[in-house]
């Protein structure tokens, strides 16, 4: 269209001009510039085509098959912490987590559910925190990952604490597409269960982290829910009672590290 607005402006100006005569060089420099002018036009009609084609139908984002997320994982770590290993205490455990991340099957054919979230138990360093934070951007379920301490202490905030605090960790996370694989909603994953204390907020106690447990139980996010802790079954029971155990037993995959592996933080 501007092309055509382009070469009909400059018959205008030809016509009101019949009486100029121009040398063969003016001609020429004239109809030059027109032929650009025409070529500018079409290629920005191109690419605003192009742009909008992009904006009303994007990419598929990628989804990685076990191998891949397994790869992925390992370059995540490695920048987390560059002296992490793939050893014999973390490497069926990390296998088993790309199957998750990756929604591969084989996930089941051990016995656990890909419609649950991750509960990943194991003794003091033995690098639970690290390997959900590497796995924490994936393809399928990714996750924020957040200190249960910090939970805990958001709740006391003056300005953004209690009732704010609780819908906050009660639900998804906003997310930025580009930054998770095409998803804009992402999970979280609770750090260090057990090791938050009891809050309050202008008086009122609160055991936060059951609280959110019983909030996204009743909102069906168990797959967007995981957890790392030191606990056993029986400790969750004795911190948090039969009812959030009875509810995150429901919630997770429960996955253990050996009770033997070693504190690599040492």
């Amino acid at each position: 269209m501007q092309a055509e607005q382009s070469l009909q402006s400059l018959s205008q100006i030809t016509e009101n001009y019949n009486d100029v005569d121009l040398t063969e060089e003016e001609e020429k420099a004239a109809i030059s510039e027109a032929i650009k002018l025409a070529k500018k036009a079409k290629l920005n009609q191109i690419r605003s085509k192009e742009y909008w084609d992009r904006v009303n139908n994007p990419p598929e984002p990628p989804k990685f098959t076990a191998q891949q997320t397994f790869e992925y994982f390992l370059t995540q770590a490695k920048a987390l912490n560059k002296n992490f290993v793939i050893n014999d205490y973390n490497r069926s455990i990390i296998e088993l987590l790309s199957f998750y991340f990756s929604n591969d099957p084989k996930f089941e054919e051990s016995g656990f559910k890909l419609n649950k979230g991750i509960m990943l138990v194991g003794p003091v360093g033995c690098g639970k925190t690290t390997i959900m934070k590497a796995f924490g951007r994936n393809t399928t379920n990714s996750f924020a990952i957040v200190a249960c301490r910090k939970v805990s202490q958001d709740y006391t905030d003056k300005t953004n604490g209690g009732a704010i605090s609780i819908e906050k960790y009660s639900n998804l996370l906003a997310s930025y597409p580009q930054m998770n694989f095409g998803q804009d909603k992402i999970g979280y994953c609770f750090d260090d269960l057990g090791t938050e204390n009891i809050k309050k907020h202008f008086g009122n106690d609160m055991d936060v982290m059951a609280e959110i447990i019983y909030s996204r139980y009743d909102s069906g996010l168990a797959k967007q829910t995981h957890f790392t802790a030191n606990l056993t079954s029986t400790e969750i029971e004795d911190t948090y009672g039969s009812r959030v155990r009875s509810r995150l037993r429901e919630m997770c995959n429960f996955i253990s590290f050996d009770t033997n592996s070693p504190d690599f933080r040492v």
